[in-house]
């Protein structure tokens, strides 16, 4: 059973390490069919009766991936290509198809049961009524964002694209989490023609081998975005290599995705962000406010979809739930859900941090101990088993709103 666990962490890595390197420019495909093969065992399915509990679910994942791959490349190759919306629509239905059709040879009576399984303990019907909640009760405050004077806002020249990297580290330099100093992380920032848009965090090998990669871009969503990245690259830095597997990479995606969104928040701080940007605090916040109120509104929306989605019976095809393209933006595997869970957790820890190491965190040294004890313990606690820990409110859209609007 160890021989099976080093080679599943082997099949990881290489396929992980692929998707990186695709990311960053390095090369021209996700060429990974070689790995799945070599990988035979890991890749079957065959395994996972032997198991139980996460890394069973890991071994039914590999297979998932395995057998989606050549569907996911059409995807690819044909977006790449500039397809119309209603064609790549056509092929995710294809795949949502075949997921749920090999989900139900492996057991699993639909997406959202193997969803529900990934992540045990999460009420899918309470997170459906909060993301009802949170478009309800957030539509006033969208309006009076987007009425605040210079809300409009994207920075791109107060945030140049050849400032993204000293920004970061400066915002980190207070916490002692600047990532030169972390050994296991591997920083790229170079240019390339291939290379994605868009900060991409991975680790192909917890937690010593940890990338971050990002192509140059103005502006504060672009920062933004490179900040989530961070968190989600040093969580996994951070992580005790004395944890098993399962608790190093199998736990709940959502954990990772708090910490992301606690590192996203950093530059959207007023006083921070202001500094970056050369701004006034009032514009910088506005702008920020609407751009979040935005993005979470984005998140919400799209739970009832994916669900609908998820719930679909094993070979069924997605019906036409809005326009042509829809389907791009959301993801049988409940991602919608787990982004709303990660950004309840990490607006959360922020007040907290604010609270117990000053409206300044950032510059708090005790404030980094603190995060690296969290990271730690790696993939041990869903994000509602560390908001208890943290004393912090339940998980919810109230509490996310709430914390919104005290930045």
């Amino acid at each position: 059973m160890a021989d099976v666990r080093a080679r599943y962490e082997s099949w990881r890595r290489a396929r992980e390490r692929a998707r990186l390197e695709l990311a960053a420019g390095l090369t021209e495909r996700l060429d990974v069919e070689r790995v799945d093969e070599e990988f035979a065992d890991v890749t079957s399915g065959d395994l996972a009766a032997r198991f139980d509990g996460r890394f069973a679910l890991a071994l039914v994942q590999a297979a998932l991936a395995r057998d989606l791959r050549a569907i996911d490349e059409r995807i690819d190759a044909r977006s790449s290509a500039g397809a119309e919306p209603d064609e790549i629509d056509e092929l995710r239905s294809e795949r949502i198809a075949l997921r749920s059709a090999r989900l139900a040879r492996l057991g699993f009576a639909n997406a959202r049961a193997f969803a529900e399984a990934l992540r045990p303990g999460i009420d899918y019907a309470y997170w459906a009524a909060q993301a009802e909640r949170l478009l309800a009760r957030s539509g006033s405050d969208l309006h009076d964002a987007e009425r605040a004077p210079g809300s409009e806002s994207r920075f791109e020249a107060e945030l140049p694209s050849h400032r993204m990297r000293a920004a970061l580290d400066f915002a980190l330099e207070g916490m002692r989490l600047e990532l030169a100093r972390v050994s296991a992380l591997h920083v790229d920032a170079e240019p390339r023609p291939r290379k994605r848009i868009g900060a991409q965090a991975g680790a192909p090998r917890v937690p010593h081998e940890v990338w971050l990669s990002f192509a140059p871009a103005a502006g504060a969503r672009a920062y933004e975005a490179l900040f989530a990245a961070t968190g989600v690259a040093l969580h996994a830095a951070f992580t005790s290599s004395l944890l098993p597997l399962e608790k190093r990479v199998l736990g709940d995606p959502a954990t990772a995705l708090g910490f992301g969104e606690l590192m996203r928040g950093l530059p959207a701080e007023p006083t921070l962000g202001a500094a970056l940007a050369g701004v006034d605090a009032e514009h910088f916040a506005a702008a920020r406010r609407r751009r979040r109120l935005g993005e979470l509104r984005s998140i919400a929306a799209r739970v009832a979809t994916e669900l609908a989605l998820a719930e679909l019976p094993p070979g069924a095809v997605a019906p036409e739930l809005g326009e042509p393209g829809f389907l791009a933006s959301c993801g049988p595997a409940l991602s919608s859900v787990d982004e709303l869970r990660g950004a309840c957790l990490g607006a959360l820890m922020a007040t907290a941090f604010r609270v117990r190491f000053g409206r300044e965190y950032w510059k708090s040294r005790a404030a980094g101990e603190l995060l690296k004890e969290l990271w730690n313990t790696g993939t041990t606690y869903a994000p509602e088993e560390l908001a208890r820990e943290l004393s912090l409110p339940a998980l919810g859209a109230e509490a996310l709103l709430e914390a919104e609007r005290a930045r």
